[in-house]
C-alpha cells in the first residue's frame, strides 16, 4: 500500500498532466489517470465532498488514450 503523500502527488499529477475525465462532482474530477511506467492506475471519486477517490491498476486494454 502507498503511502497518503504519494498517492496525494499521484493524483496532483494526473490532474496537472490533464489525464482526468471531463465530468467533475463537487469540484473533483470523476475519474483520473495515473502512469508509472507501464502501470496506469485509474481513481474513481468516492465522496466528493472530501475529495476522496479508490484506485486501482488498469488492463492494458482499459487505457484511456493519451495517458
Amino acid at each position: 500500500m502507498e503511502s497518503f503523500e504519494e498517492a496525494n502527488g499521484w493524483l496532483k499529477r494526473a490532474v496537472t498532466n490533464g489525464h482526468y475525465g471531463e465530468m467533475w462532482e463537487g469540484g473533483y474530477p470523476r475519474y483520473l489517470w495515473y502512469r508509472d511506467g507501464e502501470l496506469v492506475y485509474e481513481a474513481r471519486l468516492v465522496n466528493r465532498v472530501s475529495g476522496e477517490y479508490k484506485g486501482y491498476p488498469l488492463e492494458r486494454d482499459e487505457i484511456p488514450r493519451g495517458i
